[in-house]
């Protein structure tokens, strides 16, 4: 089923919600947390779905659309009168979301770690920039590199359990390490990762994350 127009997702939950499916918001790849099935046809058919919003915001909704004649119209249907279906989606709360979705600079959730961390965004990818001492450098980027490797493969390990980094790059600039990563389907986990090692390991004097 492709509905365009005033009543595709996108635009629906754009008017619902002021929300853009992105990077840091989209619909997530599995299933609600109960017992209702993603499809649920009738007089007013739903998919259930889970909306998913960077770092670790999850919360469900339901795509609803009904025939205004009355005709069940199936997702798997290409052949429909558009102008016979109204949409519409059900659980939508615009204010605790923005309040997950907004871009200001933020502690959460590495403030535990006991470093300066100034977190400006999250997303798939993101750059991270590690200030220290020049003389530190070659062990920051040892260390960056043995870490996401190993976390790849314990992970491949457990069935992908924790997720992969599909790619990671580093540079060295004049007063920090600058990694480019794309934390694919490990997320926060492997930046948390990273940053725990490295509290250990390397005396880092400040950390910015960045999208």
């Amino acid at each position: 089923m492709a509905i365009s127009g005033v009543y595709n997702f996108t635009t629906l939950i754009y008017k619902q919600a002021g929300l853009k499916p992105s990077s840091k918001v989209t619909l997530a790849g599995y299933k609600q947390q109960n017992d209702l099935p993603i499809y649920q046809p009738g007089i007013i058919s739903k998919l259930n779905l889970v909306l998913w919003i960077m770092p670790e915001y999850n919360y469900n909704i339901s795509f609803c659309w009904k025939s205004i004649t009355g005709k069940i119209v199936k997702p798997t249907d290409e052949d429909f009168d558009e102008t016979d279906v109204e949409c519409w989606i059900e659980g939508l709360k615009p204010a605790e979301y923005w309040a997950y979705a907004g871009t200001e600079k933020k502690q959460h959730p590495f403030s535990s770690l006991t470093l300066s961390f100034d977190v400006f965004d999250f997303g798939v990818n993101m750059n991270l920039r590690l200030y220290a001492s020049a003389s530190k450098y070659d062990l920051i980027v040892d260390n960056l590199n043995k870490t996401i490797s190993a976390f790849n493969e314990t992970s491949e390990g457990k069935d992908r359990k924790d997720g992969v980094v599909h790619n990671w790059a580093w540079q060295k600039e004049q007063n920090y390490i600058n990694l480019s990563i794309d934390t694919g389907s490990a997320g926060l986990l492997i930046i948390k990762k990273i940053l725990m090692q490295l509290k250990v390991k390397i005396e880092i004097s400040k950390v910015e994350i960045d999208l």
